[in-house]
């Protein structure tokens, strides 16, 4: 064999054999995110320019950015890979600096009040989950339709209406495991109790339902709202 061919065959063997397989390349980044849909009075701040501005549909939310609506408002985030962050009245969300260098973990949220609503894609890898910073806990959200609530006291209700989610304290002092229909009051110090059966406040009965339908309408998962 001529050694210019036996060069080129052992070359493109080197190539093959050193190319990564197709699931190693990096995981595309999920931020920034898009605000997708706007309802009454929500306003962004930005890292760089933190004085609050009114949001506008279809504008970026990168690393460091605020969002916050006003009574009556609703907003929805929907990062690269298509999971959704909707807000609701009065409330108040920061997207965190992610971790991991090349192998990012989850997209990191803060929610600083109100209400979240967290729907993520079953089967969605570990690069394209939610981790949502909640005053006295850390809920990392998998395929599933998790609502947060933050309480003027500073606790935190954790409602898993469909898949399931981890809550873990500080330093992973404690842990618990929810899977839908859950929920679990977190208070603003000390040990949570066990997940007990899901109960919708009536007063948020609307809240829930209209959730439930774009988690159904998204591919999200989950059951039709009982009427």
């Amino acid at each position: 064999m001529p050694n210019i061919l036996r060069a080129a065959i052992l070359g493109g063997v080197v190539l093959l054999v050193g190319a990564p397989a197709p699931g190693a390349w990096a995981q595309p980044r999920e931020l920034p995110a898009k605000l997708v849909t706007l309802g009454g009075t929500a306003e962004l701040s930005r890292k760089d320019t933190p004085a609050w501005a009114p949001a506008v549909l279809r504008s970026d939310v990168g690393e460091g950015d605020s969002v916050r609506t006003q009574l009556g408002g609703r907003a929805t985030i929907r990062t690269a890979s298509g999971q959704a962050l909707r807000l609701g009245s009065r409330s108040q969300i920061a997207l965190l600096a992610t971790e991991g260098g090349e192998n990012p973990g989850p997209t990191r949220v803060r929610l600083d009040a109100g209400w979240l609503w967290i729907a993520v894609m079953p089967g969605s890898p570990a690069p394209t989950q939610i981790e949502v910073r909640a005053g006295p806990a850390v809920v990392t959200i998998r395929g599933a339709g998790v609502g947060l609530r933050r309480s003027a006291d500073g606790a935190l209700l954790v409602q898993v209406h469909h898949g399931s989610a981890v809550c873990a304290g500080p330093d992973r002092q404690w842990e618990r495991t929810l899977t839908g229909p859950q929920q679990l009051v977190v208070p603003a110090s000390g040990t949570p109790g066990q997940p007990v059966a899901l109960a919708v406040d009536p007063l948020e009965t609307t809240w829930v339902r209209w959730n439930a339908d774009q988690d159904l309408a998204g591919g999200y998962g989950g059951k039709p709202p009982q009427p």
